[in-house]
């Protein structure tokens, strides 16, 4: 059985800048949803990740229903 879309989502990541040094950082969405703390490689600062709106968490979902949208509208 093939992973929804929002447990790949979870597994992919983004790149981010460091608040601090401005350096590409790498970072997962579960580490977003999860509001973890992440250290900057190069500045060595620990960065806390805050998803207020839970837009990270709620976006496989909101991408599956709008895949499912169109899909639906091909076949009327």
């Amino acid at each position: 059985m093939a992973e929804s879309l929002a447990t790949q989502m979870l597994r992919s990541g983004l790149e981010a800048d460091c608040p601090f040094c401005g350096y590409l950082m790498w970072i997962r969405y579960a580490e977003v949803v999860a509001q973890t703390a992440v250290t900057c490689p190069c500045f060595y600062a620990r960065i806390w990740l805050i998803d207020e709106t839970g837009s990270a968490q709620n976006a496989g979902a909101v991408i599956e229903r709008q895949i499912a949208q169109v899909l639906r509208g091909m076949f009327r």
